[in-house]
């Protein structure tokens, strides 16, 4: 998109509407003070791009308050509310305000704030950008009243606790584009309209990572080559003393802040994966001896370390960690490794050491802003952990004769918790990345999840799980919806890595005795099929529910409670 001029986007945009019509929409309202047209072609073109099918309304200029009340059914409503518009509205410059006048108006948007966050309460999320006073008035040395009232409004909007509230930092888009490419001063006296192209880009792009946040589209992995990638030097030429990534030479220094990058991801929980042309052994030996080696052993959740090519290597990289490729990353040097991968896996993101290689970290950064999510949450951070514990599962799984026997053997405890506001942020996370094991493949924001916990109608089930190896931790949710005698099953969903335990049985007599004690006689189901929970194809038809209507797009269920014979698991341990 940074190369496209503005017509080549409008153009492109078109087309990839067609792409994408049969895709469920997702709706974003855009409230804005000021005339923002370009928003609305650019977002879409972005988001069309990466297969979504974005239905994006402006709201009516400069009428914020009363458009925040025609919001419903939107599932993202973008709040732009701009500092340049609504100070122009005053006859006198704002340096010229009095401290009383300054904090007159402070209480005035601040109050505007109040009402627009109350008003979309119930919207799943809301993006409200921070004030900014760039385009105002800036002194470098005598602080601005324009750059005070700004700073007083945003510690004010950070202030607020609202779960489906994102304070978007505008200044960051503004200080990435530069200050002369940001504004259009020149349409503002115009028409009100105050940002360039190159900034919207931008600010799309930053504004993309919460849309892909809550429509399954973030990755989830990102896999390094080793040479000329993580550190300088071909290593079976060069050998260890030959490699360069000290922090103190001109290039080992650029490679020593990428290996720091990857630590810190993999700190955040980013799963972080190698696959190198190269002999293991040597690798190894780089990794816990080399001086200068950041990314250690513990940091990484996978390696693939061999001569094998390298498309088969992340594709078993995938079959093993049992997620999806569109989930990948991959970083290397070769421009005939990354093309390779482009044309033959085309679902996997690359990333090219960039021949000015001073642009590597920057390049490295940008890319992990627009498609990781880094929550900094206790499940997150222990997730290579958790991966990492899966093999020592394998291996004792080929100890045992049968599954059954495996998996009697390792003590699997599951605890189950009905309405628990303390794992909102981590039930909807899971609703926004599980796509293998997910019947419906709905995705729920925090503030959503909250609503159907206080619902009377609604409950939320989450299901740890733990075995003798360790806590994989929340890792199941199950939302059901009642309704006389009849329940339904609106989303039931396991993280991939703790499928092929009979888990999702175990959860299923617990719902179905939960709701016959409850004096329900009937739950309902649906199952909606995807390329990616092609795994739960059959699950209910499994777990004896009858098939009621079948379509292309989906299946349709019912079971009588009555008729239900639970699976014998005993060695499953269900805590409550």
């Amino acid at each position: 998109m940074d190369s496209l001029k503005y017509s080549e986007i409008l153009k492109q945009n078109a087309i990839l509407a067609k792409d994408v019509e049969n895709i469920p929409s997702y709706r974003i309202n855009v409230l804005s003070n000021f005339t923002c047209n370009q928003l609305k072609d650019i977002l879409e073109f972005n988001l069309r791009a990466s297969k979504l099918n974005p239905e994006v309304k402006l709201g009516n200029y400069d009428n914020i308050i009363q458009e925040s009340y025609n919001c419903f059914g939107a599932q993202l409503v973008i709040v732009q509310y701009d500092l340049i518009n609504i100070i122009d509205k005053y006859p006198n410059f704002i340096e010229d305000f009095s401290e009383e006048q300054i904090l007159s108006l402070f209480q005035t948007v601040k109050l505007d704030i109040d009402l627009v966050i109350n008003n979309l309460q119930l919207i799943p999320a809301v993006v409200f950008n921070t004030f900014s006073a760039i385009g105002v008035y800036l002194n470098a040395v005598i602080p601005s009243k324009a750059d005070l009232l700004a700073r007083k409004l945003n510690e004010y909007l950070y202030s607020i606790k609202a779960t489906n509230l994102h304070v978007l930092d505008i200044n960051s888009a503004i200080a990435k584009v530069g200050l002369h490419n940001t504004f259009d001063f020149r349409m503002f006296y115009l028409s009100k309209s105050i940002y360039t192209i190159s900034f919207w880009k931008e600010y799309v792009y930053e504004l993309s990572t919460i849309v892909y946040r809550y429509t399954g589209k973030l990755k989830k992995i990102i896999i390094f080559d080793c040479d000329n990638t993580l550190w300088k030097g071909i290593l079976g030429e060069d050998g260890m003393t030959g490699i360069d990534m000290s922090p103190q030479s001109k290039t080992g220094q650029i490679y020593n802040k990428i290996q720091q990058i990857a630590v810190w991801l993999s700190n955040q929980g980013i799963l972080v994966a190698l696959c190198s042309k190269n002999n293991s052994a040597d690798v190894e030996k780089v990794m816990a001896e080399h001086p200068d080696m950041r990314l250690k052993k513990d940091h990484v959740v996978i390696s693939k370390i061999n001569w094998l090519d390298k498309e088969n290597n992340l594709r078993e990289i995938a079959k093993e960690l049992n997620i999806g490729l569109d989930s990948f990353v991959f970083v290397d040097d070769s421009s005939f490794e990354v093309n390779l991968i482009n044309q033959q896996v085309p679902e996997i993101l690359t990333l090219q050491v960039p021949a000015a290689l001073h642009e590597y970290p920057d390049q490295l950064l940008k890319l992990i802003e627009r498609y990781f999510y880094l929550s900094g949450n206790t499940a997150d951070i222990d997730k290579t952990k958790q991966y990492k514990v899966q093999s020592q599962r394998d291996e004792e799984k080929s100890k045992h004769h049968s599954l059954e026997d495996y998996l009697s053997s390792i003590g699997i405890e599951i605890t189950i918790k009905e309405n628990d506001a303390t794992q909102v942020e981590r039930i909807a996370q899971l609703t926004q990345k599980t796509n293998q094991f997910n019947l419906t493949t709905k995705r729920y924001t925090e503030k959503q999840i909250e609503i159907f916990m206080n619902s009377d109608k609604e409950n939320v089930f989450s299901v740890s799980v733990s075995d003798k190896f360790g806590d994989s931790g929340l890792t199941a949710v199950c939302i059901l919806q009642e309704n006389n005698e009849i329940v339904s099953i609106d989303t039931f969903l396991m993280s991939c890595r703790i499928m092929g335990r009979n888990i999702e049985y175990a959860i299923m007599n617990y719902l179905v005795k939960t709701y016959e004690q409850r004096g329900f006689k009937i739950i309902e189901s649906a199952y909606f099929p995807t390329i990616k929970n092609i795994p739960v194809t059959n699950f209910y038809d499994e777990s004896g529910f009858f098939l009621v209507k079948q379509e292309e797009t989906k299946k349709e269920y019912k079971l009588l409670i009555s008729d239900y014979k639970p699976r014998n698991i005993e060695y499953i341990k269900i805590k409550c």
